[in-house]
């Protein structure tokens, strides 16, 4: 199965527990994870006009009614059109009329601009799986938070098999593989770049320690925070200044070198490693 694949049949496991889930989208026949509900669960599926601001609206209505809506929007520039509704209207949604949204944004890169508007979200939770099997469970947590969620959704990772499956949980990292010299912390793509690059620097001696990020907000800052301890240095993959400001405060008096946000390449990510180690 691939990470679609994955998807699909978390969103088919919930549905079949709660006909309280519905899914909402403007091309649900062509979605790899959307499509095959739609004669399961035909009157569940709403299929919208491409209008994102709708799309985002009808689904806070839908939550307000006591329905869990998720939400599967064309890619990472269809947030700027839902802007309002993100920002004002599904804030209602975390107070007094407590309930469920889940937005699947799929993104070709690490998508900083999109983090950058989220940031201005406090009520709102941010997500993203770095490989296939782990999308599946960051789904069912979605689905199963109070307040609005938004899945950022790697192409690359809707589209491969295989990974190491996470457990449904909001803000939890995970720790891939353990170093003692420089604390890597990625999140979607940016997980494989950092490992393809930690395999380069075991080359020349040096140990790296990855952290998958899993949830972007809220941050995991205890498991950086301890990684941080034991390596003194620290690289953020694709991470925005939130993320940036959040570690450095947990773990500032164990840094041993300025802490840096680099690209989603190995190639970024061995010369910054490099130069923390040395300096």
């Amino acid at each position: 199965m691939n990470g679609a694949s994955h998807i699909a049949a978390a969103l088919a496991e919930s549905m079949s527990k709660s006909d309280a889930v519905h899914i909402v989208g403007e091309a649900l026949p062509l979605s790899a994870a959307g499509s095959s509900l739609l004669s399961a669960y035909p009157d569940r599926c709403h299929l919208l006009p491409a209008a994102d601001a709708t799309l985002v609206g009808f689904a806070i209505g839908l939550a307000l009614a006591g329905k869990i809506p998720v939400v599967e929007l064309s890619g990472s520039s269809a947030v700027w059109g839902a802007l309002q509704q993100l920002g004002q209207e599904s804030a209602a949604l975390n107070g007094e009329f407590a309930a469920t949204m889940v937005l699947r944004v799929p993104i070709h890169a690490p998508s900083e601009h999109t983090l950058r508007m989220l940031d201005a979200m406090p009520h709102i939770k941010v997500l993203c799986p770095s490989d296939a099997a782990d999308a599946a469970p960051l789904m069912q947590a979605a689905i199963e938070q109070t307040g609005v969620t938004v899945v950022l959704e790697p192409t690359s990772v809707l589209g491969a098999s295989g990974g190491q499956a996470g457990v449904p949980a909001i803000g939890e990292a995970r720790c891939i593989a353990e170093g003692d010299h420089v604390t890597i912390a990625a999140w979607g793509v940016g997980v494989d770049a950092a490992q393809t690059a930690a395999r380069t620097l075991e080359r020349e001696g040096i140990s790296a320690e990855i952290i998958d990020l899993r949830s972007l907000a809220p941050v995991d800052i205890d498991t950086l925070s301890v990684s941080v301890n034991k390596t003194g240095r620290l690289l953020l993959v694709g991470a925005n200044t939130a993320i940036l400001n959040q570690a450095v405060k947990a773990a500032f008096l164990r840094l041993e070198s300025p802490p840096a946000t680099v690209d989603a390449t190995p190639e970024s990510i061995t010369t910054e490693a490099r130069a923390a180690v040395h300096y």
